[in-house]
């Protein structure tokens, strides 16, 4: 058995019962042809990437529906011929897809694990409260080591970078003065 996916993108002139007849057309052709339909799904409407003309019009956006239908006979070639006439119908396209998915490996996927909460007894509290009981003496030995370590990075930094701000802003102008001016310059 053969597995297909249509997309096919519909004119957003089209109201909501107009589009159902449509899209019904199209899937009454479908099933005509001894094909099972296992997949609709309607995307809505959506800009295009380009402009499509179809009669008189330019459309800037259509209406996106997917099907996914499986048949023993091709009849791929009769179903772009049919929705290429139709005149409702801004784009096409019928692709050999994957065959559809069991029901128990698609329950897998979707179902979350289930978890079962487990009781536990009283113990690790006691354990928490003795670590407590010895994170004061760790945090009272940081602060020293930290202050060792900002002292050394003082003294390792140069005397250069006590620079003013006033001298700063003035070694940027200056730079921006000595830079050709490369945008205002036109070609001839």
């Amino acid at each position: 058995m053969r597995h297909y996916e249509l997309v096919v993108i519909l004119s957003p002139m089209l109201n909501q019962e107009q589009a159902s007849d449509t899209w019904g057309k199209i899937k009454g052709f479908i099933s005509n042809r001894d094909a099972e339909i296992f997949h609709e799904e309607t995307w809505g409407t959506r800009r295009l990437a380009y402009s499509i003309r179809k009669g008189a019009h330019h459309f800037l956006e259509g209406t996106y529906h997917l099907t996914r239908f499986s048949t023993e006979t091709p009849f791929n070639k009769e179903l772009e011929t049919f929705l290429r006439l139709d005149e409702q119908v801004l784009r096409s396209m019928v692709v050999v897809g994957d065959p559809p998915k069991p029901v128990s490996e698609t329950a897998a996927v979707v179902a979350p694990p289930v978890v079962e909460e487990i009781e536990t007894p009283e113990e690790p509290a006691v354990v928490v409260e003795e670590a407590v009981e010895d994170a004061p003496a760790v945090a009272e030995e940081t602060p020293e080591e930290t202050t060792a370590v900002v002292e050394e990075v003082v003294e390792e930094t140069p005397a250069e970078a006590e620079e003013t701000p006033d001298e700063a802003v003035n070694e940027v102008e200056e730079v921006i003065e000595e830079t050709p001016a490369v945008a205002e310059e036109t070609p001839d």
